[in-house]
């Protein structure tokens, strides 16, 4: 379900500013790939004023600021300096000009206009920036920070990922493919702007609830630094940078939890069709969903099949993880089940280059499906993973000792072995982007590398070859489709979420209560009927009102985002499903009104002792993942840190010789 705050004691959440504006490709040169890490005073300047403010701490008492002028200025900006500091001021949308107003007013020059932000460069003292920011016009005030040029060269001897050997990706690094133009969907809890992202975050809707594009919880940019971190953090690490699959590839954000990692089925179809509707504007050609459910619903009725199977027709390449409750037989997870999709299992390389010694971990979800089908498809490197963090989010205060410094996470799961080969993909599609979704599937399950002694239903076509599949994608891609569609999406919701209800406060009535049978993310009742139907292309989301600076700045703004609110037919209409989604169920007051953007949206009814409280930390949720051993819920990380060894206990974390202690009448992933 979208989700509010957990329980968790606070920990500041902030972010290592990096630029989210597109840069010049890297040139390159014979032997090994240089990719010109080349940040310059503007693009910083860009960076920070994309960001939404933080809370900041408070003026000295000196001096007078009103608190929502202080939460306007960046952290570490003295409020009460004489010495002028470089600064960045963000204006409001359609302010602009007053903004500039209230500069000249503090006595402050324009050294530099920066309309992509809505903003301006100027020189202020700390007592300017205070009285500044308590003008209406006036959005944000960031320190105006110089980054030293870093060149940094893509290829096996300068990164520390061993994935991106095993995987062959440094075999497309060698050609000049670091998968740049290709978009990659992170449906999840979302994706900090880290420096290793630099320039290529695209910051689509936070279904959250909370109000913010920052993955407090911390899932969400791991995944994002695995498909495509640049290592720009750790370039100069000994040893190696940390760098992604894809490291140019486009990241699009589409949060869909917060700080609890929690979320309602509803909210990952509302997600999915946000990446449907800006497929082409964004050239999205990879879905990754390191998540899932223990729902065994027939694939054919269920809803995230349906949607699943959807998107794939669209040109979307959907890669799911298998899910982490191996060894077990039947224990593939939803929307991993579906025929059509890439179904990701995890091998572990041991860390080395010699794929002797590859095994798959004990918690890599095995097949058959409920309805009998060979999962997973294929694997990919998923155990000891390093990739970018989140700062402040949960999962770095839960998990410290899974920390590498400055600003990356060791981790284990199917989660990270999906994100792996979502990398792989767009390096695949970036050598053929002529290829589809199902001459993709075929040319990687064609070229894999099984592992001896391991069945089809543990391991599906072996460990993933990027340069053996992209050889096929030359010679012999297959058939444009050779998949055929089953999913009606007309099954049950609640089936769909396996058992796994979250709880809210539907009626703000200080009631709290559990999402379960046929309602949806807003309490509201669903009709399957209602959101099936035809294409799911962009005129969908035209004219909503998840647009403007609140987002990316211009990166939401012209005709795709242009008009109204996000009630009436803009929602409903076009062609993802036409005059299925229309009806009160989601249009009209129901969408619009209290229900989903209200009190019980946004207000008490979210964030408040029913959302927060007890209610989230039962056995029935909470606990039942606890005692499995898992770092996470619905999104599929294994554990955080090195696995102990075998009589060792590290809290979060099991050993392989550790009983896996289930909760009687609870499955969880």
């Amino acid at each position: 379900m979208t989700t509010g705050y957990s329980t968790l004691a606070p920990v500041p959440t902030g972010t290592a500013r990096g630029t989210d504006v597109h840069l010049r490709p890297p040139r390159l040169r014979p032997g090994s790939i240089r990719a010109l890490l080349a940040v310059a005073v503007a693009t910083a300047v860009l960076a920070l004023a994309l960001q939404a403010p933080r809370t900041a701490p408070s003026a000295p008492a000196s001096t007078a600021v009103p608190t929502g002028a202080v939460a306007k200025v960046e952290p570490g900006i003295d409020l009460s300096g004489p010495r002028p500091t470089s600064v960045i001021v963000q204006a409001v949308a359609g302010r602009v000009a007053e903004a500039r107003r209230a500069l000249a007013a503090v006595g402050a020059t324009v050294v530099a206009d920066l309309p992509l932000v809505n903003g301006y460069q100027t020189s202020l003292t700390g007592p300017q920036v205070a009285t500044l920011a308590a003008s209406p016009a006036v959005r944000s005030v960031s320190s105006n920070r110089r980054i030293h040029l870093e060149d940094y060269t893509y290829d096996e001897t300068t990164t520390a990922s061993n994935f991106a050997r095993t995987t062959e990706a440094t075999d497309a690094w060698a050609t000049g493919n670091l998968g740049s133009g290709v978009g990659v969907a992170v449906l999840d809890t979302g994706v900090s702007s880290m420096r290793d992202f630099d320039g290529r975050v695209v910051l689509g809707p936070d279904l959250s609830g909370e109000g913010t594009s920052v993955d407090t919880y911390g899932h969400g940019t791991v995944m994002a630094g695995i498909v495509g971190g640049s290592g720009a953090d750790s370039a100069t690490r000994t040893g190696g940078a940390f760098t992604g699959v894809a490291p140019k590839a486009t990241l699009v954000s589409v949060k869909v939890a917060g700080r609890n990692g929690v979320v309602d089925v509803s909210t990952m179809l509302q997600g999915m069709h946000w990446v449907s509707a800006y497929k082409d504007q964004f050239n999205i050609r990879v879905m990754n969903l390191s998540w899932g459910t223990p729902s065994r619903q027939d694939p054919s009725l269920d809803p995230l099949n349906y949607a699943v199977q959807r998107l794939w027709q669209r040109g979307i390449v959907v890669v799911v993880a298998v899910g982490n409750s191996g060894p077990q037989a039947g224990t593939v997870t939803k929307p991993g089940d579906d025929p059509l999709v890439l179904t990701v299992g995890a091998v572990d390389d041991k860390q080395n280059a010699d794929p002797a010694d590859d095994s798959v971990p004990s918690w890599s979800s095995h097949g058959p499906t409920a309805t009998g089908l060979t999962k997973p498809d294929i694997l990919a490197p998923g155990r000891l993973i390093t990739a970018t963090r989140s700062f402040g989010s949960s999962v770095e205060a839960n998990y410290p000792k899974a920390l590498v410094s400055p600003s990356y996470i060791r981790g284990s799961g199917t989660s990270e072995a999906t994100a792996v080969m979502s990398g792989v993909v767009a390096l695949l599609l970036g050598d053929h982007p002529e290829l589809s979704p199902d001459q993709v599937k075929s040319v990687l399950t064609r070229s894999g590398s099984p592992l001896p002694n391991y069945p089809a239903n543990t391991q599906g076509s072996g460990r993933v070859r990027y340069s053996a599949a992209r050889s096929l994608a030359a010679t012999s891609p297959g058939p444009v489709s050779w998949q055929v569609p089953t999913a009606t999406g007309l099954g049950s919701i609640e089936a769909s979420r396996g058992g796994a209800n979250v709880q809210t406060d539907c009626g703000a009535d200080g009631t709290t209560d559990v999402i379960r049978g046929e309602i949806d993310v807003r309490c509201e009742a669903w009709d399957p009927r209602q959101w099936t139907g035809s294409a799911w292309t962009g005129s969908a989301w035209t004219g909503s009102a998840w647009t403007g600076s609140a987002w990316t700045g211009s990166a939401w703004t012209g005709s795709a985002w242009t008009t109204a609110v996000w009630d009436g037919s803009r929602w409903t209409g076009g062609e993802w499903s036409g005059s299925a989604w229309t009806g009160s169920a989601w249009t009209g007051s129901a969408w619009t009104g209290s229900a989903w953007t209200g009190s019980a949206w946004t207000g008490s009814a979210w964030t408040g002792s029913a959302w927060t409280g007890s209610a989230w930390t039962t056995a029935a949720y909470e606990d039942a993942f606890t005692s499995y051993g898992y770092g996470d819920e619905g999104f599929l990380t294994a554990f955080w840190g090195a696995r102990p060894k075998a009589g060792q206990r590290v809290a979060g974390e099991r050993a392989e010789d550790q009983a896996v202690v289930r909760i009687a009448g609870v499955r969880w992933i």
